[in-house]
Order: C-alpha cells, then structure tokens, then sequence
C-alpha cells in the first residue's frame, strides 16, 4: 500500500514557518511579504526537484505540475495556502500544502502511473489577512477578480495587490482563467478548526458541504450623558441595548441541541469609550452561518426581530449594514463518495461534516468537482498559536489524499 513519508511532511512544516513575521508569538505570514515569498520559494524548490513544471497563475497562485502521460488531459489539483492570520497557526493551509507536495513527491518517486497531469497548488492571499478580501487568489484565478480590482483593492499601507505582486516579483506566467475544461478535480486537505472530530474520537473527516455565511455591521444610536448626573430611567445608553442584544443573539441560533446555525459578535466598538460618560454610540457584528442558508435567514429574521424590540423600549435608533452574503457550497457527491471508499480500504472510519470555515474550496466548484479532507485540531483551536494537529493525523490525511489523487490521475 502506498504511503507519504511523515519526516518529510514534518521538515516541510517546520521549514516553512520558520518563515514567520512574529516568532515569538503565532505563525505571521503576510500574502506577498518577504515571509511569504521565503515560503513560497521553499515550495518552488521542492518541487523543482521532483521534475515539476512551475509557474504562476492569474491571481499570483502558485502551480506545480507533475505531467502525466496523456497531454491534453484535464488536470487533478490539490493544495491549499501559505498565507495566515495575524499570529496564527502552525498548521492552517499549511497541512495541505505540504500533504499536496509529499503526494507529488511519492507519484514521482514510485512512477506510479497516471495519464492526467497533477498539479500543486498554493492559493494566494486564502485568509484575507493583508487585503481584507478572502481567497483573492482563487477568485482571481477563476476569473470572478480583474485587473482592475487587484489594483484598487489595497492593504492598510495603501499597497494594491497588483502593486504588492510586482515589488515581490510574482508575475504571472499563465494568464489563462481556469475554466472546466481545464480541470478534472479538486481536493483540498484541511485541518478541521473545531471540535468534532476529536470529541467523537475520529481522525478523518470528509467535507460535504461549506457553510454559507451572512455578515452584519449594527450601529445603535443612544444619548451620550453623564454618568453620575443622569438618573437610570432617563438614559438612551447604546451600550446597555447592545449588550442585551448579543446575549439575545446566543439564545436566537441555539434553541435545541445539536442545531447547526451558528451566530458571533466578533467585533464591539463603543463611544465616547469613556469611564464617566454614558455611551451614546455603540458598533457591533453579526456573522451568522449554516449549511443551509433558509435556516441562516430564519436566524437573521429573529435577531433583526430583538435588535428593533430592544431599541424600542431602551429609545436607541439602530442601523445594520449587510457586509457579506455567501450562499453555501455543496461539495462534489462523487468525490465525496470516492474519498470514503478510500479510507474504508484502510480500515479508516469517516466522519461526514460541514466546513464552518471558507476555503478555497468553496470557489471552485463553480467549474469542477471539489472534495475536502478535514483532520483533527487540538481542542478546536486555530487562527492561534495554540492551534495543533498531530502529524500522525496528517499523514493519515495524506495518505488518502495519495489514493484519491493516484485513482483519479489514473
């Protein structure tokens, strides 16, 4: 049976985050700072290695292919991102660069036979961390980002992503939009970044479907007063209507257990933010998700529902912006099928799930068939850096993404 190499996984691992902006605390490494490129350079030279053909896609995304005996076939991908978080994880994109490469890696060295080119893709710019747009690379790649847009979307210097490519030398060699003609399938190995696989004890996840994602900016409108001379009844404090709706907002998405909706307050402002000052001005979020998006609208409907009641009886003005509307994605059924098929002949249990988080992923099945593998994290911990998955588990993940490649390479 055909098997990765877990010390070469690991040294890959280590080698590219010791490319890291903040050593002393987390994992942060920037789209297109010199981080970034150490890294992606890192990856070029292993897979020049290997004999792979590499080159830079619309977008900036780095492809590795790896022939296969029939020109002209369409293409099997796999990989993921470099790009993290501001002191983030070890392990997040990370995994499934490397489990990509270490695939790639093996196929060469034990010429197993495939008559589809298999490509090694690095996604740029997946976290959204540097430009504030998510999977810019992707979108870029698949034609839904232009020109135009990668230099007017800047980063808080005021460096535009096209400007950013070209001061670190990444220039497009293949200008082409990936279309379906062009590629067979995706898989992307993960880690989970939740709790469900290590709470029921499993190491393989196979993804069916990617949350949708609906994102909110609330603004609530008091008085602001003194905080000694205003007597209770007489305030309009927008601090004490907001926090009755966050708490609100937990008791709106959860009413049974085991419901999959979920709602966060990620960010609170608060004004004038003083001791002695009653707060007359007050922001907060909504970023509500569910694979299925009727019941993403149910949980909005009631939140708005409390967020006017509140106001109502605390004499506060409200205004909500929508940020982010992202239908869910349903990942390929075959692929789906294929990837528990392959672990059943390793005695491997699976465990069917959604994805909570976006990926590349979720892009692409707009022209392909699109499978995911999730392995555990520690405690659910990610976008930290506490985040851990064991590298037994990612050799597991890896190996059924060897199988999965090889089989539809073949």
């Amino acid at each position: 049976m055909m098997e990765v190499q877990i010390e070469r996984i690991r040294k890959d691992i280590e080698t590219i985050n010791s490319f890291n902006a903040t050593p002393e605390r987390g994992v942060t490494r920037f789209t297109f700072s010199s981080e970034y490129m150490g890294a992606r350079s890192y990856v070029i030279e292993e897979l020049k290695k290997i004999g792979a053909q590499v080159s830079t896609t619309l977008g900036g995304n780095l492809r590795g292919r790896v022939e296969g005996s029939e020109r002209g076939r369409t293409a099997v991908m796999t990989g993921s991102h470099v790009d993290s978080v501001f002191q983030g994880g070890r392990f997040d994109g990370v995994s499934g660069v490397v489990s990509a490469l270490e695939v790639a890696r093996v196929i060469v060295e034990k010429k197993i036979p495939h008559h589809h080119p298999i490509d090694v893709i690095v996604f740029a710019e997946e976290e959204g961390s540097r430009f504030g747009s998510v999977m810019m690379g992707s979108r870029g790649w698949i034609g839904k980002l232009d020109l135009d847009a990668f230099r007017k979307i800047k980063d808080k210097d005021g460096i535009s992503y096209a400007e950013a490519m070209e001061r670190s030398g990444v220039a497009p060699d293949d200008p082409s939009i990936l279309k379906p003609e062009m590629v067979k399938a995706m898989i992307e190995l993960h880690i989970e970044q939740s709790l469900v696989l290590e709470s029921k004890g499993l190491r393989i996840g196979v993804v069916e479907g990617i949350n949708g994602i609906k994102q909110f900016m609330v603004t609530l409108e008091g008085i602001s007063n003194h905080a000694g001379a205003t007597p209770m009844w007489l305030r309009h404090d927008a601090l004490q209507g907001a926090v009755r709706i966050i708490a609100a907002v937990e008791e709106m998405v959860t009413p049974d257990v085991g419901n999959s909706t979920v709602a966060t307050v990620g960010f609170l402002n608060c004004e004038p933010n003083q001791t002695n000052v009653i707060p007359g001005r007050v922001q907060f979020t909504l970023d509500i998700r569910d694979l299925d998006f009727k019941r993403v609208d149910e949980a909005v409907g009631r939140i708005l529902t409390v967020i006017g009641k509140i106001c109502e009886e605390r004499g506060l003005t409200f205004e909500i912006k929508p940020r982010s509307d992202t239908p869910p994605v349903t990942l390929s059924k075959d692929i789906v099928h294929l990837l528990e098929e392959v672990a059943r002949r390793r005695n491997i249990q699976t465990l069917r799930m959604a994805s909570g988080a976006l990926h590349d992923s979720s892009i692409l099945p707009e022209i392909t068939k699109v499978g995911m593998i999730f392995v555990p994290s520690r405690d659910g911990r990610s976008h930290c850096p506490e985040e851990f998955t064991d590298l037994k588990d990612i050799k597991l993940g890896a190996d059924i993404l060897l199988d999965t490649v090889v089989e539809l390479a073949s």
